[in-house]
């Protein structure tokens, strides 16, 4: 029959595998995460007109790959002006 006992050491066991699985998948992530960035290429660091080597710059560089998006007046899509390409529309500025 079932005692409180046995219902404690159900929970315990219960709750200390869940707990391992959680710790396990954070593990996985971390390890995860630190493969990526080991294989990942790293971004050049450029620097300041004047200055002699990265080193003497105030923080570390970083390239940004960001474009600033534009509303096309034509269709009102927002659309990226260098890689934008022509909406089909006979008015539309991004026709190539």
């Amino acid at each position: 029959m079932l005692s409180f006992s046995k219902l404690l050491l159900l929970a315990l066991v219960i709750g200390a595998v869940w707990f391992g699985w959680r710790w396990y998948q954070r593990m996985e992530a971390v390890r995860r995460e630190q493969l990526r960035r080991q294989t990942a290429p790293q971004p050049a660091r450029h620097t300041a007109p004047g200055r002699d080597s990265p080193a003497a710059s105030a923080g570390p560089a970083r390239a940004v790959d960001a474009e600033d998006m534009e509303k096309c007046p034509e269709c009102g899509a927002w659309v990226a002006p260098r890689s934008a390409t022509s909406c089909g529309r006979a008015g539309c500025p991004y026709g190539r």
